[in-house]
Order: C-alpha cells, then sequence, then structure tokens
C-alpha cells in the first residue's frame, strides 16, 4: 500500500510540474507573438523624443561653464524607424547654440557631433508609446 502511494505522489508531481510547464510555454508563445508584431510594424522616433534626449546634456562650448540646455529642435533627416540623420540645434543657458549631425541606432542610443568635430552628443532616446491598444 505504501508503495502505491509513493507512486501516486510521484504520478502527481510529475503532471503538476507538465501542467505548470504548459503554462508557461503558452505565455512565452504570446510574448513572441508581441516581439514579432513590434519587428514588422516599427514605431517611428518623433522629434519630440529625439528633442528630450539631446537636451538632457550640459554645454559642451569651452567658456560655457557646462550650462544646461533651454531648448532644443531637431529635424529627421530620412525614412524609416530611426529616420536618420537627424539635425538638431541645441540651446544653451550660457547662449551657445550648437547644431549637431546626430544618427540613432535601432535600440536608441544615440551620437551626434557639430561641424567642426570637436562637440559630440551621446545618449539613449526612448521611443514613442505604443500605439493605444497595442
Amino acid at each position: 500500500m505504501a508503495r502505491v502511494r509513493w507512486v501516486a505522489i510521484i504520478f502527481g508531481s510529475v503532471l503538476v510540474l507538465g501542467v505548470a510547464g504548459a503554462v508557461v510555454a503558452v505565455a512565452s508563445r504570446e510574448s513572441d507573438t508581441a516581439f514579432l508584431y513590434a519587428q514588422e510594424h516599427p514605431r517611428t522616433l518623433e522629434p519630440q523624443a529625439m528633442e528630450a534626449a539631446v537636451r538632457k546634456g550640459p554645454d559642451p562650448v569651452p567658456g560655457g561653464g557646462r550650462a544646461p540646455s533651454t531648448r532644443a529642435k531637431c529635424r529627421p533627416g530620412g525614412n524609416g524607424p530611426e529616420r536618420n540623420p537627424w539635425s538638431c540645434t541645441v540651446s544653451y543657458a550660457s547662449g551657445n547654440d550648437v547644431r549637431y549631425r546626430v544618427i540613432v541606432s535601432a535600440n536608441g542610443d544615440f551620437h551626434g557631433v557639430d561641424p567642426t568635430n570637436q562637440y559630440v552628443i551621446t545618449g539613449h532616446v526612448a521611443g514613442p508609446a505604443p500605439p493605444p491598444g497595442g
């Protein structure tokens, strides 16, 4: 009788683990579907997101005192999700305005330089909010 009880316990444990594994597999499959949809329907980077990202750095110009930015204006230069290259002009509290040519990678990291290649801006731009219901 004790042997039958042990067999039932082992069988029940294996059954519970199998059901739990099936639930995890189904949940994982749903995540893959959402990921694949996002890959096939990329969202486009908007100027407001780019402007917010480039405003985070201080004034790079010598004598600018590392002043914070006061505003930024960015224009996309191309099509596609990243819309590269971007042209961004950042104004600083010191009175300096610096124009950058910015390239955004697919993961959101960006790198920009001014026309003289003296001033560099780097960072990460957050993508746009998902569409409603998405």
